[in-house]
């Protein structure tokens, strides 16, 4: 049996990253879908000491993401499923703002349409509802961390557990803090896990059983089990 449920991914940032590569990749992955997909990296975990540097950063990245008709070429972001959708995620936003959150960028409604600027959030409290909660919309948290024991300690302070990724400019040192992290997938330094021969699940309330992969086509078999008593 398989059951994909939500996520609240983690992007986590050593501070031996490069941090390049840091801002386009989860500026255009949050914006993906307009946020609407489960396992996109909807946290950003950055050393405290760069927090500032690197929110600057993704908040220029996400002022090129460009929203509006999906049948246009240059089109990146499309509007959220309904207004409902939408005014649940300006809500979740302004009480993020409420509880302490810095607004950098985004926090708007548009219309015609369903749509919602590519939000960034700076200075989060990893216990907030912001953090905790799937938004499902494209709206980024970034939260700074002391330490990388303390970077693994805010991915996992979740109920969830279906994705997320490590950035680190040691190969090592990315996969060892990988393994700590207790999600059913990971990205490392930008690696691409969804592929047909990789499982996808998730951990905790992220859901149950595998799809893809070995694991996924053995939710298609049927077993038997046959017991005797030898003579």
């Amino acid at each position: 049996m398989f059951l994909e449920l939500g996520g609240k991914s983690a992007l986590i940032v050593l501070d031996d990253a490069d941090y390049g590569p840091i801002a386009p990749y989860a500026a255009f992955g949050i914006t993906m879908h307009a946020g609407q997909a489960c396992a996109l990296n909807s946290r950003l975990l950055v050393p405290r000491k760069d927090h500032d540097r690197i929110v600057e950063a993704v908040a220029a990245m996400m002022g090129r993401v460009r929203f509006g008709d999906p049948r246009e070429k240059k089109t990146y972001m499309g509007p959220l499923i309904s207004e409902k959708q939408r005014d649940k995620v300006h809500g979740m936003v302004e009480r993020a703002v409420a509880a302490g959150a810095t607004l950098v960028t985004g926090g708007e409604k548009v219309d015609p349409g369903f749509f919602y600027t590519p939000t960034l959030l700076a200075g989060v409290d990893p216990d907030s509802e912001i953090a905790q909660e799937e938004v499902f919309g494209p709206v980024l948290a970034v939260i700074p961390y002391d330490d990388e024991d303390d970077a693994v300690r805010i991915a996992n302070n979740s109920p969830y557990g279906l994705s997320g990724a490590v950035f680190s400019g040691d190969e090592q040192r990315a996969l060892n803090v990988a393994r700590r992290i207790r999600t059913g997938t990971l990205g490392i330094n930008g690696g691409n896990y969804f592929q047909p021969d990789v499982p996808f699940g998730g951990y905790k309330q992220s859901g149950i059983g595998r799809e893809m992969g070995e694991a996924g086509l053995e939710e298609f078999l049927e077993r038997k089990a046959m017991a005797t008593i030898l003579p």
